[in-house]
């Protein structure tokens, strides 16, 4: 083999083909082939050796060419100084391809490093609670396809069971819906949402029967803890049976892969015995979690109590849609009108369900509206001590804790609204409401760089219609584009002419705006769509003398001049709010003057 110079090809060989491989790869990266490119170069080289060595082995490489081995004379033999020359290309081949592994090495980051990042992959892994789980919508495979509110339902119904579990830590419903339609694995659902476990099904609806597969998944290994399906006619009871032993069943899994057996599911019972009742509750309900469409779900809401009045979900959410329908620009009715059949509906969900959450929530803001705009003598002692009550019952409730953040804001207290706006966007942190609270407040803090930061992270994380920003803040920022953009929504001024007349007001509110206030308000008395709170919030820091003053700017800095007037001090008293601080405390703002005065910042 080696007067035939089987090695010295052999030799030739390897260090060629591993440059073309290193070619092959390059080529790959810089010219965007396809990946498997550099794969079918190394696996034609690796079927040519073999090849090459029969050839070395039956063929010469002569001066005339390449012949035959046995028709070459010995003295034509590649050897003697010819034969160390090709052995000096193959050291200097070897030593090329050394410098070159030495090279690519010199550019690589440090096994330390590695282990670092590791290391710090393995802390992030650790800091995920082991009990956390996300339940994501269930798949729809209804024959129409047209049962999605449904299998919707289903999913967040089993979510709010898992909620009540002490000791389980789940992923609220705008978070984990978020995935809908997306595509994405269990393994990448569950890092971005920090949990360990996923829940995920399909539900399927036909005629007089409903199947319902679920199953439950470890992220960290993409192993099925439990899985089963369920085939039963389709009664709200069997709907209820299902959701509480898929419940049980995920308990029980999680208690054991935990080791643990302090995980006690709720017992799930049936809010209806009506199974239009319930859908009808089921098509509403997302409606209401967006806040769109809300004078179609109250009507669907109406039909469902219409076959089943004593469905006590139905009645409390119906209550909380008489005022937002109001507030979002579904409804033209009277605020007295709304407040009265609010009131009047969570009273009877009341009746029928003492610990509804939602029907006490929306009592206390009925209440404390109604402080607010003047309009009767209210306790806010009491309006919070039913807003506490309220989230005793149910904490993970986003409307209550939205409410009573805005409540806080109203009296002044900004560090306690902050933080009912800060735990509900960790509840819920695609809630559009609380979102937009929350970048608010800090801006009525005068934290404005952090409420710019809010609101743009509400815009990266696409968090629902964020229509509104806190203009003030941008004002002060020198944001000038992100202050017209914001203003030219068409829930706010899109169309009107005069936006660069406002931002230069809201530089200057000392100065006299009565006819671009006059101005606004004629261009939104000629919109419909528009909220109704929209004008006073927009106007309210560019004048003075508000017998109601928009309590989403009332604390902030643009509004000092206002605070320090009569018309703020007869609000203060006439809304309640001072006689709330004699008896609870004046927030760090506002002072006492003697035994029936104040003053505030």
């Amino acid at each position: 083999m080696k007067r035939r110079n089987v090695f010295r090809v052999a030799g030739v060989y390897a260090v060629v083909g591993w440059v073309l491989a290193q070619i092959a790869t390059t080529l790959e990266e810089t010219m965007g082939l396809p990946a498997w490119f550099d794969g079918l170069i190394v696996a034609l080289l690796l079927i040519g050796f073999p090849i090459a060595i029969v050839f070395a082995w039956a063929f010469e490489l002569t001066p005339q060419g390449v012949v035959r081995t046995e028709d070459v004379p010995e003295g034509e033999r590649i050897t003697g100084d010819t034969g160390h020359k090709l052995d000096y290309a193959i050291v200097g081949g070897l030593i090329l391809l050394s410098a070159m592994i030495v090279w690519q090495k010199s550019g690589e980051v440090p096994v330390v490093i590695e282990d670092a990042a590791i290391a710090v992959v393995d802390d992030v892994q650790a800091e995920i609670n082991a009990a956390s789980i996300a339940v994501l919508p269930f798949a729809d495979l209804s024959p129409g396809g047209d049962q999605e509110y449904f299998s919707d339902g289903i999913s967040e119904e089993i979510l709010n069971v898992l909620v009540g579990v002490d000791g389980l830590d789940v992923t609220s419903r705008t978070s984990s819906f978020q995935f809908k339609g997306r595509g994405l694995g269990i393994p990448e659902i569950a890092a971005e949402l920090k949990v360990r476990h996923v829940v995920e099904g399909s539900v399927r609806k036909s005629g007089e029967t409903i199947r319902v597969t679920a199953q439950l998944i470890d992220s960290t290994n993409d192993k099925h803890l439990w899985s089963d399906t369920f085939d039963r006619p389709l009664t709200t009871e069997n709907i209820f049976e299902i959701q509480d032993e898929i419940a049980k069943a995920i308990v029980e899994a999680l208690s054991e892969t935990l080791g643990v057996g302090s995980l006690e599911p709720i017992q799930v019972t049936a809010t209806t015995r009506n199974l239009t009742a319930y859908e009808l509750f089921l098509r509403s309900r997302p409606l209401f979690h967006a806040r769109v469409d809300l004078a179609v779900a109250d009507e669907l809401l109406a039909q469902a109590l219409d076959v089943d009045p004593e469905f006590a979900r139905a009645w409390e959410m119906r209550a909380a849609l008489q005022k937002l329908k109001l507030e979002y620009g579904y409804s033209d009715a009277p605020m007295a009108v709304a407040e009265t059949k609010g009131r009047e509906f969570a009273q009877r969900a009341l009746q029928l369900d003492a610990k509804s959450a939602t029907a006490l929530a929306t009592i206390a803001k009925i209440d404390g509206d109604a402080a607010e705009q003047l309009r009767g003598k209210v306790s806010l002692v009491k309006v919070f001590s039913d807003f506490d009550l309220a989230l005793e019952v149910d904490q993970h409730n986003a409307s209550a804790l939205n409410w009573r953040g805005l409540r806080y804001l109203h009296v002044g207290y900004l560090d306690l609204a902050l933080k009912d706006f800060s735990v509900c966007i960790r509840i819920e942190p695609y809630y559009v409401p609380c979102v937009e609270n929350h970048f608010t407040v800090l801006g009525n803090m005068g934290r404005d760089a952090e409420s710019l930061a809010a609101y743009v992270e509400a815009l990266n994380t696409s968090t629902g219609n964020i229509d509104s920003a806190n203009l003030p803040s941008l004002v002060r920022l020198d944001m000038e584009v992100a202050f017209k953009t914001a203003t030219n929504s068409p829930y706010l001024l899109g169309g009107w002419r005069k936006h660069d007349e406002l931002y230069s007001a809201y530089k200057n509110p000392e100065k006299d705006h009565s006819d671009l206030i006059d101005s606004i308000r004629s261009f939104l008395d000629t919109q419909e769509t528009r909220y109704y709170a929209t004008f006073d919030w927009l106007v309210n820091p560019i004048g003075i003398g508000w017998r109601v003053p928009e309590q989403l700017v009332l604390w902030d800095p643009i509004m000092h001049r206002y605070r320090q007037t009569g018309d703020f001090k007869s609000y203060m008293r006439e809304s309640g709010v001072y006689d709330y601080w004699k008896q609870v405390g004046f927030p760090p703002q506002c002072r006492s003057l003697g035994d029936d005065d104040f003053e505030c910042d």
